[in-house]
Parts: structure tokens; C-alpha cells; sequence
């Protein structure tokens, strides 16, 4: 830039600082200047865990080029990794999911299979989202995505790690036990042996809401795993771990529902 050197000292200062406020929100955050949208996401892929060795994890690309990997279980990649996609990757990913057409699909396509994984695909396109959930039974064109997204996700190059795994859970979360919420007419104690490879039991339920306490055993079932199988599950509206302050709360008396009564009975002899 080249000054007029008779422009009074404090008019150019004045109209240096009006340039800089004018220029201020495309640096802000940052020392160098971040085009619009180039920190967006572009693609996102889930997938849950199954009763086997399924690689739990997510898979985000950004509009950049940027992607990360959060490798949850059953991976050689555990913890978030990073790397580059480069310009031919992410050309071919937009053209496919482009020729894809996601907007023509359901949400979410319920499964037959129970032991078959959960994978949650996610596409940006400008201002629309469109998000599709399900299990073996998906459109092929969606299968299709889901194993170019794959390559992206195996290969083995160009990985660098982020941030490492945290094992550790908050001291107030109880990790054998979930605070789930049944669809309506849902018996708990026979919704809970649906679950009897993690010995699943239907301990209480709070005062006169709808949430039980169910507890298992995570020896036989990790926890996460066991609250990603539930939170999936048809009949569940909401799950969570059970926390500590919750034992606070009242239980539903004797005599105000028969199977809460049968609840009852069973975690007083298990005392």
C-alpha cells in the first residue's frame, strides 16, 4: 500500500483503523485469512458396534480436505487421527455422493439382523444435511458410499494421531448400569432378556416416570458397547449410564404398579 504523505498524520490514522475494522472479521481467530466454508463438514460416517469384532469408529471429512478418524473399538486406530485427503480423493467422494442422491432415501432403514452393525452416513450439501441410518437393509447406492468411505477410513497411510483414547469414565457415572426409557407397553422384564448374553436385569424404576434402571454385567459386554446396542434398540426411546446423584431419587411405593412391585422385590434380595 502506498501512503499519501500529505494526508495529515491523524487523518490517515483514522482511516487505517476503519481498514482494519472493516478487515477484522475475515482474520478474526486466526493469522491468516480462512475462506468461507473451508472448515465445514462435508461427509460423516458412524458405525456402531455388533455381538462380534466390528471396528467401531467415525469418519469426518471436511470441505478442506481435512479428515480425522475416531477409532473407538476393535481398530488398530484408537484415539483421533488426522491426515490430508488429497485434490483426486475428495473430487471422486463429491462425485459420488453428488450422483448418490441421498434426498430421494428414508432416514433410517430398520434392520432384521441383530448382530448386524449400525452405520450412520451424514452428507453436506450447502445448506441442506441429509442423514441416513440403518443396517443390512439400505439402498445399494448407499452400501456403495459406505465402501468408498471405507478406503478412506483402512488406509493405512498419512495418519497422524491427534488426541490418544481417554479410558477413563467421570467418577458419577455408574458403567454396569443404564437409565433407559421403554416405548410404551414394553414390559422391562422381558425386554431385558433380549439382552441375557450381558445378564441383563430390570432393577427399579424412578418414582412414576417412565425410566428404568437396568443393570449387566460389563465383563461380558463392555459398557460403551452395551449402551450403543441399547440406544440403537426399536423399543428404546433414550438410554444413559446411570449416574450416582440419581440414587437420590424416589422409587415408585408398593402397590402403584405390579411390575415395578416385582422390580422392587428383586433388588431388595439382591441387598
Amino acid at each position: 500500500m502506498r501512503f499519501n504523505h500529505l494526508i495529515p498524520p491523524r487523518t490517515l490514522g483514522l482511516l487505517l483503523a476503519l481498514g482494519f475494522t472493516f478487515a477484522f472479521p475475515a482474520f478474526c481467530g486466526s493469522n491468516t485469512p480462512t475462506p468461507p466454508g473451508r472448515r465445514d463438514k462435508l461427509i460423516e460416517m458412524s458405525k456402531g458396534p455388533c455381538y462380534g469384532n466390528c471396528p467401531v469408529f467415525t469418519l469426518t471429512i471436511l470441505e478442506n480436505g481435512l479428515a480425522s478418524y475416531k477409532g473407538e473399538r476393535n481398530t488398530d486406530r484408537l484415539g483421533t487421527y488426522v491426515k490430508k485427503l488429497d485434490k483426486s480423493q475428495m473430487e471422486r467422494l463429491r462425485r459420488e455422493f453428488k450422483n448418490a442422491n441421498l434426498f430421494q432415501y428414508r432416514d433410517v432403514y430398520s434392520g432384521r439382523i441383530p448382530d448386524v452393525q449400525s452405520v450412520t452416513i451424514t452428507y453436506y450439501e450447502g445448506d441442506r444435511k441429509k442423514t441416513i441410518s440403518g443396517k443390512e437393509v439400505r439402498p445399494n447406492a448407499v452400501k456403495w458410499l459406505e465402501s468408498i468411505l471405507d478406503q478412506v477410513a483402512n488406509d493405512p497411510e498419512g495418519w497422524v494421531l491427534k488426541e490418544a483414547p481417554q479410558d477413563d469414565k467421570p467418577d458419577y457415572l455408574i458403567p454396569n448400569e443404564l437409565v433407559v426409557e421403554l416405548s410404551e407397553g414394553i414390559t422391562p422384564e422381558e425386554w431385558a432378556e433380549n439382552y441375557i448374553e450381558a445378564d441383563m436385569i430390570a432393577e427399579r424404576q424412578f418414582g412414576d416416570t417412565g425410566y428404568w434402571i437396568f443393570s449387566f454385567d460389563d465383563s461380558l459386554v463392555a459398557p460403551d458397547e452395551m449402551l450403543e446396542k441399547v440406544r440403537t434398540d426399536e423399543n428404546v426411546l433414550s438410554a444413559e449410564f446411570n449416574k450416582k446423584q440419581y440414587d437420590n431419587l424416589p422409587e415408585k411405593k408398593d402397590g402403584d404398579d405390579k411390575q415395578t412391585g416385582n422390580a422392587e422385590k428383586k433388588t431388595d434380595k439382591q441387598q
